[in-house]
């Protein structure tokens, strides 16, 4: 224990070490603050002019306006929400036009869009996907069949992204249908929130890699290992030290991070909207059977596994590489390689195995939770956030031995 204390208080001691942690939490509150910046709305005034909001007041304005149609959606709500659009634009023409009144798109559009949000993916054209327009779609239908067409819908959109894939058809579906229905809706938090709280985890990848990267090959090129291999204790229960030490340094600081970014988002767009199903946010088929809540969580502990992956890599580069520079290039190559192989290739298994699948832009946990990716293996069909998670779990005592091991066999020349 006391050599653990040691080497926690040496690692914190460095200053490079301070600099890159003090910019993780700083990144915490800019990543969190500028979705909230984001936020805006036109009010209008009683004299017929309008007022733009931002930050803080546009959120606040648009709770109030949403207040009225939270809760659970029904058909009936959706299809009366339905005829109140069309009636609002046989009246006043289109909403995009001159002659339709700001302070009536304000103050009955605005809160019923988040309901009227699937219709259009709802009855878009089955073979190629286009969505319906809302002047064109029947409130009796919706009335009648609104999670019916749910169903049907997810069956048309899997059977024409895994079309020679039958499993993964008839998983999603069977997924689909353990979703907890009617969905619950508590709008105004920002899809931007979610993909930003996936962009601060991968920035805290980066830095905790750089910071790791130092940890046996620094030693290296100091020649203060040479010393240390050679005491009662300098080989195997250091490199399990060291090793502890870091790691616990790293997931004391995103469990940190993290919640002071949640908590700072969460605040500002309200507790309530976390009760949303996730359906409600993305897409109204997307097969977690989870609310926002959950799904941040969820992300945030896949992060966590992925980031300590991506740590454990570069601890065994670290015990394998002679000096730092070598190491830090080639973790954080690590870390942007699955994005670059999503963007160029879509869904594959680079992507989806290393240690830092679930990090990165369109590759990322979020995004795979919303998405049909199915990876094959024969006649079997994995859905990707299966993947990267199984593949985090496997690699994390696997690259924990490997730096051990590496660690010990090190030769001085």
């Amino acid at each position: 224990m006391r050599l653990f204390c040691l080497e926690v208080k040496r690692v914190l001691k460095s200053r490079r070490t301070l600099i890159l942690l003090a910019v993780a939490l700083v990144m915490s509150v800019a990543m969190a603050y500028l979705p909230i910046a984001f936020e805006s709305i036109n009010r209008p005034n009683p004299d017929g002019t309008k007022t733009e909001l931002d930050g803080m007041e546009a959120i606040e304005f648009k709770r109030d306006l949403y207040s009225a149609v939270n809760g659970e959606v029904t058909p009936e709500k959706v299809s009366e929400a339905l005829k109140t659009y069309q009636d609002l634009i046989n009246e006043y023409g289109p909403l995009e036009s001159d002659t339709f009144p700001v302070s009536v798109s304000v103050k009955q559009i605005v809160p019923i869009r988040p309901l009227l949000k699937a219709l259009p993916e709802l009855y878009a054209d089955p073979l190629t996907g286009i969505g319906a327009d809302l002047m064109d779609i029947d409130p009796e239908d919706v009335a009648q069949n609104y999670y019916q067409r749910c169903e049907t819908h997810l069956a048309d959109v899997m059977r024409n992204e895994q079309r020679n894939h039958p499993a993964a058809q008839q998983q999603a579906v069977d997924q689909y249908a353990k979703v907890d229905m009617p969905f619950q809706l508590y709008a105004g938090y920002s899809r931007d929130a979610l993909d930003y709280i996936e962009l601060y985890i991968m920035i805290l990848a980066i830095l905790c890699v750089s910071i790791t990267a130092p940890v046996f090959s620094g030693e290296y090129q100091s020649g203060a290992d040479s010393i240390m291999r050679c005491t009662k204790h300098g080989r195997t229960r250091l490199a399990v030290t060291k090793i502890l030490a870091s790691c616990t340094i790293f997931m004391v600081t995103f469990a940190i991070c993290i919640t002071l970014h949640l908590v700072i988002s969460d605040s500002a767009f309200g507790t309530d909207c976390l009760q949303s199903s996730i359906q409600m946010l993305f897409s109204i088929i997307n097969l977690p059977n989870m609310n926002l809540s959950q799904t941040q969580i969820v992300i945030s502990l896949a992060g966590l596994l992925s980031v300590l992956a991506c740590v454990c890599c570069t601890l065994f580069l670290s015990a394998k590489c002679k000096d730092a520079l070598t190491v830090l290039l080639i973790a954080i190559a690590v870390v942007l390689i699955p994005t670059f192989a999503y963007t160029a290739l879509g869904a594959n298994w680079i992507s989806a195995i290393l240690p830092s699948a679930g990090l990165g832009m369109q590759n990322n946990f979020l995004y795979q939770l919303i998405n049909f990716n199915y990876l094959h293996i024969g006649g079997v069909s994995i859905w990707t956030p299966y993947i990267i998670l199984i593949s985090a779990v496997i690699e994390i005592p696997v690259f924990l031995f490997l730096a051990v091991r590496y660690y010990c066999r090190h030769q001085v020349i």
